[in-house]
């Protein structure tokens, strides 16, 4: 050698090796090439890798604390640059529609749980619950503290919410177990919220009953109120044996004001939840950003009435759980995700047993690749040898000079295919010792040649 060997020279020859193999790959296998892209393209078309840029989310009437958490859910969803709606409904019944509705952009509500008999909605799901909804009963006038609220309110203007609203649900349910009901009844008014607490506090009614979170702005202003009184429900323990949806919640003495020592005694209630719905096809990002916001929310969130991380939980069971929520309560998920984006991390967990599956398949062939420029050339030298040895049986044959030139017609084609094809650098001693042999057969045909037209002249 009188030089010595270059390691830029080398890699660029292996560089243009691995292109040239890569063609040649192409080029005699791309049927089988294009059926993978086509099926990778076909995966990642179904399995939705990235969210839509608006959601919708019902947060039932203004004020209450179903809009409130929805507000916190807000930049959560801008940190992932998606917008999120809010949308004021009547109360949890008419939210539940909206989201049922195929039609309709709504795809996630804030809803007071066990509202709905279990499985009347099959599309829907729940992402579990975020913190307690009391239904609250606020009065004017003397503090009762009595054993018979139903009998003391019974002849009193008492304001229970829109028609259908989880007020009026819950109510519903309650008298049902004394007996009572609330149809034909003239002194139980439908009327929003704002309104009924407007009339209240106007003196047009005696009493208003709403179903909310201790956090909306409209519990806090009539707890701070001076003149209004909060309803002790004393038998909400023996209600909630009947309601097991329900649970009882209680405002310790002192625990609105210690300075004042309001309340003066505890007062129990009756207790919902706030529960997160969605629609069925929801894509599993969203529903990632709505779980890991909740989580955040309710460590941040003043849970009056819950121990410390007791929320978000799956407590309502009237609404199927979401198999991303399952994964998500479980601790199953995959830690290291969260330093990744919200829809990457989302599509890597859920579809990591099919990358595995892919990976089985693709890792395989993926070590072929490399010995792929060695195969396709040995394969194109076993082809010229095949074709060789063809030519060569038929040279016995041939008794005619036409005969003759078109076998050496085919070793020159040959010849130049071998030239015009890409080899690999380690088959190459392989092409050349082909090339010896097809010119082995190329001497013998030639020499046959020219004995037949010897024997030619010397006949004539």
């Amino acid at each position: 050698m009188s030089k010595n060997p270059s390691l830029l020279a080398h890699i660029i020859s292996s560089t243009r090796q691995e292109f040239h193999s890569w063609r040649a790959l192409v080029r005699a296998d791309w049927r089988w090439l294009f059926l993978l892209i086509f099926g990778a393209v076909l995966l990642v078309l179904f399995s939705r890798p990235l969210p839509p840029s608006d959601i919708y989310l019902a947060v039932g009437q203004s004020g209450s604390t179903f809009e409130v958490l929805g507000k916190k859910f807000v930049p959560y969803f801008e940190k992932e640059g998606i917008t999120l709606h809010l949308v004021n409904t009547h109360g949890s019944v008419e939210s539940l529609a909206d989201v049922n509705d195929k039609n309709n952009a709504i795809s996630a509500t804030l809803m007071t749980g066990g509202i709905t008999a279990d499985g009347s909605f099959p599309e829907l799901r729940s992402l579990g619950s975020i913190e307690y909804v009391p239904l609250w009963l606020f009065y004017s006038g003397p503090e009762y503290t009595g054993s018979k609220p139903f009998a003391y309110f019974a002849d009193k203007k008492v304001s229970i919410g829109p028609v259908d609203s989880a007020s009026e649900v819950t109510l519903k349910k309650i008298l049902s177990l004394s007996a009572l009901s609330i149809d034909g009844r003239s002194n139980l008014l439908r009327m929003g919220n704002k309104e009924g607490i407007a009339k209240l506090l106007a003196g047009q009614i005696d009493a208003v009953c709403i179903m909310d979170g201790i956090n909306g702005s409209n519990i806090q202003e009539l707890l701070a109120h001076p003149k209004i009184h909060l309803l002790n429900f004393s038998y909400a323990s023996a209600y909630v044996k009947k309601i097991p949806h329900m649970s009882v919640v209680t405002i310790p003495k002192g625990s609105l004001d210690l300075s004042k020592l309001h309340p003066a005694d505890d007062i129990q209630m009756l207790a919902s939840t706030v529960t997160l719905v969605i629609k069925k096809d929801m894509h599993p990002a969203v529903q990632s950003i709505f779980l890991m916001a909740s989580e955040k929310i309710s460590k941040n969130l003043d849970q009056f009435f819950a121990k410390p991380e007791y929320f978000p939980a799956y407590i309502d069971h009237s609404i199927q759980i979401s198999p991303e929520a399952e994964i998500f309560y479980s601790g199953s998920r995959i830690d290291v995700l969260d330093r990744l984006p919200i829809w990457l991390a989302s599509y890597i967990d859920r579809m990591w047993f099919v990358m595995l599956g892919l990976l089985a398949v693709i890792f395989p062939l993926y070590q072929l690749i490399p010995g792929y420029r060695k195969k396709h050339s040995v394969m194109l030298i076993e082809d010229a040898y095949d074709e060789i040895q063809q030519i060569d049986q038929k040279s016995a044959l041939v008794k005619s000079e036409q005969g003759y030139l078109e076998l050496l017609a085919q070793l020159d084609e040959l010849d130049a295919e071998s030239r015009a094809s890409w080899i690999s650098s380690e088959e190459k001693i392989h092409l050349y010792t082909m090339k010896t042999h097809l010119n082995l057969v190329r001497v013998q045909i030639l020499s046959r040649l020219e004995r037949l037209r010897a024997n030619h002249s010397t006949i004539n």
